[in-house]
């Protein structure tokens, strides 16, 4: 798995490849909460270059998403394909991650 990360505007884009899950989860989280304790005004999770998504994956997202609201963080994923996207919504984690399906959706 590899993280590319850089600031646009005051937001953060973070933009994970390859798998997220057991394996390359807990990689991923920590590089995501370094990246956090920057603070910056917003995080957006760019999925789309995530082929797979597992529990451990969604388990990451929640943390993120944790983390931002305690930090006052706005955090927003985008660019899921169609299997992330299921797993996405069938887990309900739309009911408390915003998605969207472009960058520029997501960033408006």
């Amino acid at each position: 798995m590899e993280v590319k990360s850089f600031v646009e505007e005051k937001t953060l884009i973070v933009a994970p490849s390859g798998k997220l899950d057991t394996f390359n989860a807990p990689k991923f989280g920590l590089e995501l909460a370094r990246l956090l304790e920057d603070k910056p005004e917003s995080c957006l999770l760019d999925l789309s270059g995530v082929s797979f998504l597992s529990s451990s994956g969604l388990q990451v997202l929640l943390a993120g998403a944790k983390t931002s609201k305690k930090e006052g963080i706005q955090y927003r994923v985008f660019g899921m394909e169609e299997m992330v996207k299921d797993v996405f919504f069938l887990s309900g984690f739309d009911n408390f991650i915003e998605s969207f399906e472009t960058k520029q959706e997501a960033l408006a």
